[in-house]
């Protein structure tokens, strides 16, 4: 068997603080460039997160972390840190995340859905943070590029492109924002855990979310119930998504709007994300999820409101060298 290899940093920075690199289980990766260490046999649980290739990412994961604690909401404790390296050591909430969770007690998938829902709903009513940026348009319509460049690689057809995006800035143009709130981005069910010995909205253990804008409240919401990696039917969509407008006082009609539009861009893009990593890293496993996406995009596209984006689609979609 081959043996495994840390870099300099790991070896340096665990016997800087007396941890043994045997003890170090390398946990499934995700879509990032980080990676992930259980560290086993240590004094407390613990992860050991490897950012060296993603060093801003590491500074705004500690900065947001520090925010979300003092906003009664629980990220994971920070044991110890080398920013220079991109190393950390941080709580490792177990195995009780959602992805987990959700396919054990089945018939508890809805109780744990609306605990998530909860904390969205708090999250949307706190004060947003000076030091975060907005999810503007041109962030959104940067991230549809992946769509055209990645999977229909017509990126160069600068007709094509000039009446995507025409049709995007007019979708993207008549939402309101006027309720904006932290968006962490990545709210799905491999990022966020059930912490049973928790209360209310601490319950809810959150990862993944250095990348936090301020946007739309219907971005995180749509994000967990238009999940690729899961099946939420119609009904139980609907049903959730009810759910949160019962508690959220919010005008459900341009709420509605923002949800489908930007539920539908969060799909675009994920498909040409998916796309990206199999193409340029050869992380084909992603490429499973694609169906489900397409099903989602095809149910939020019933809507009127993409009646253009439909014809643009039956238009250049069939031509694309994907």
């Amino acid at each position: 068997m081959k043996k495994f290899s840390f870099s300099k940093n790991i070896n340096n920075f665990c016997s800087a603080h007396s941890i043994n690199t045997k003890s170090l289980k390398l946990l499934k990766n995700d879509a990032s460039k980080r990676r992930y260490y259980r560290i086993v046999n240590y004094n407390k649980k613990t992860l050991l997160m490897d950012s060296s290739l993603e060093k801003n990412s590491l500074k705004k994961f500690i900065v947001i972390s520090n925010w979300l604690k003092q906003n009664n909401l629980t990220s994971p404790n920070i044991y110890l840190k080398d920013i220079n390296s991109g190393l950390m050591v941080i709580e490792d909430f177990g195995d009780t995340k959602y992805s987990i969770l959700c396919k054990k007690e089945k018939k508890k998938k809805e109780y744990y859905y609306k605990k998530a829902i909860n904390l969205l709903i708090s999250l949307s009513y706190k004060k947003n943070p000076s030091f975060m940026k907005s999810y503007n348009n041109m962030i959104l319509k940067s991230e549809l590029d992946l769509y055209l460049k990645w999977y229909l690689v017509i990126h160069n057809n600068k007709k094509a492109c000039k009446e995507w995006y025409k049709i995007w800035n007019s979708l993207l143009n008549k939402i309101n924002y006027k309720q904006s709130c932290v968006v962490l981005r990545d709210f799905h069910v491999d990022n966020i855990f059930y912490l049973k010995n928790k209360k209310a909205e601490k319950k809810i253990g959150l990862i993944d979310y250095q990348d936090s804008l301020i946007g739309h409240p219907a971005y995180d919401l749509v994000s967990l119930l238009q999940d690729v990696r899961v099946f939420l039917s119609k009904n139980e969509q609907l049903n959730l998504y009810n759910y949160f407008l019962r508690k959220k006082k919010i005008n459900q009609n341009e709420f509605k709007y923002a949800y489908l539009v930007l539920g539908t861009q969060r799909l675009f893009k994920i498909i040409g994300i998916f796309n990206k990593l199999a193409k340029e890293q050869s992380k084909v496993n992603y490429l499973k999820y694609l169906p489900r996406t397409n099903t989602l995009i095809n149910n939020n596209l019933n809507s009127p409101i993409f009646n253009d984006l439909q014809n643009w689609l039956k238009k250049y979609k069939n031509n694309a060298k994907n």
